[in-house]
């Protein structure tokens, strides 16, 4: 699909284009305050970081949703590993998450999934006003699942498997650049791009592909306090027959740093969404003798406004972090709908690595409403916990459970429902920092 195409090139060209624009930022400026809405809050970080891992479980799971709608399952064995790697210098960053999860499901191979996700992040300083920030976020998953590296933009868009329903492959990805200036320690201007692509191997969902751009002002107005002003325009194109839809965003934000160990950001405002595609009409039996044709092509448009809002709360508790994220916001429809009104929150707790014991749950609450097709809502609920016991400084055994429910108003996927428990040992090839 030339859409496709053209999506991939123009991910590419953010790089390159933005890439002589490379200059940095101070490392007082407000864009870098939050760490809970803004992809600009991770400050620069002292030290190299090297940090590859992989696991072996056993587990059972009930109830794996496939194309035709059975609820199968069983036991199965897994491998999963990852990397996490820090390279700083002092002008610039290298971050690069990485994760993937092979499994194998004893009953039938045709259940057989692996799941990879990235996250490349790579910031350059070289003046105490501009900093150049180039991001790209990737996944390749057989269907949606509980874990992935974590990537919070705020203002970008990173393309997602949508609602988990099928067992069929997404290929998402999102390649970001932005350019922040900030003219006084208490002063910022921001200004990216994105390129998105969302690839589906089930023929019968919506792919899309399309671009993003945006902006930010941000005022620091006291020692941990930020207001900010953002826009941004953002494009799709869908496959099929749901054509194209441009969103644009009016929003203000409030980051608010209570303490070392505590943080609360708010983003507000409103979108406006245009969006035309195309239908067949069918024709009066006597209109279409007259005619001569059955029915006629038929523009479908679509003009309205939506709220967007985001809200994070950061707490750390001990060695431990309490992480709670809501938002309401227009995005991809998932597959199923070319677009559709999100709402989503997310409650997550983790504890470091260095704990003997160390626990760790999320609980996810989404709801879909498709706003093109007006063809469906969902709710889906995706939850899990485990914990962890240290072996050395190396290696831990591991306990999980996770489950997921989906709620459609009616068909097969109605009071859908999946579990599955797992249990292994996770090795560290080198020893994990204590913090």
């Amino acid at each position: 699909m030339n859409d496709r195409r053209w999506g991939a090139a123009m991910g590419a060209a953010l790089w390159l284009a933005a890439a002589p624009l490379c200059l940095a930022q101070s490392a007082n400026a407000p864009a870098l305050l939050s760490r809970g809405l803004s992809a600009e809050s991770l400050p620069f970080q002292a030290g190299d970081m090297f940090y590859p891992y992989i696991g072996v479980l056993s587990g059972y799971e009930e109830g794996l949703p496939t194309r035709d709608l059975q609820r199968l399952g069983g036991p199965f064995q897994e491998i999963e590993g990852g990397l996490k790697a820090r390279r700083a210098g002092r002008r610039a960053e290298l971050r690069l998450d990485y994760q993937f999860d092979l499994r194998h499901y004893t009953p039938s191979s045709r259940l057989d999934r692996s799941q990879h996700g990235v996250n490349l992040d790579t910031r350059f300083r070289l003046s105490p006003r501009l900093m150049l920030m180039l991001r790209d976020v990737g996944a390749s998953s057989s269907f949606g699942d509980f874990s992935g590296p974590a990537d919070h933009p705020g203002a970008g868009f990173v393309a997602a498997a949508g609602p988990e329903a099928f067992h069929a492959r997404t290929i998402a990805n999102t390649a970001l650049a932005d350019l922040v200036f900030s003219p006084t320690a208490d002063t910022s201007f921001s200004f990216g791009g994105d390129g998105f692509v969302i690839q589906r191997q089930f023929n019968a969902l919506i792919d899309a592909v399309g671009w993003r751009a945006r902006a930010e002002l941000a005022r620091r107005y006291c020692r941990h306090k930020t207001v900010s002003l953002s826009y941004s325009f953002t494009h799709f194109d869908h496959s099929r027959n749901l054509g194209g839809a441009d969103y644009t965003v009016y929003a203000v934000g409030h980051s608010w740093r209570r303490s070392k160990s505590s943080e609360l950001d708010l983003l507000a405002g409103a979108g406006i969404l245009r969006s035309a595609g195309t239908g067949f009409l069918q024709l009066d039996p006597e209109v279409a003798r007259l005619l001569g044709a059955s029915g006629s092509t038929e523009v479908q448009s679509l003009h309205t406004w939506a709220p967007h809002l985001a809200a994070a709360w950061l707490q750390s508790i001990g060695r431990a972090e309490l992480r709670l994220e809501l938002s309401h916001l227009v995005s991809d429809g998932g597959g199923l709908s070319g677009l559709a009104r999100q709402s989503q929150g997310t409650l997550t707790l983790r504890a470091a690595h260095s704990r003997a014991w160390r626990p760790e749950a999320m609980l996810s609450l989404q709801s879909y409403h498709s706003l093109d097709t007006l063809l469906y809502r969902n709710t889906t609920v995706l939850g899990g916990g485990g914990i962890a016991r240290r072996w050395g400084p190396r290696a831990e055994a591991v306990l999980r459970y996770q489950f997921a429910f989906y709620n459609y108003p009616r068909g097969l996927l109605r009071d859908f429902h999946r579990h599955q428990v797992s249990a292994g040992v996770v090795y560290y090839f080198r020893d994990w920092p204590s913090r």
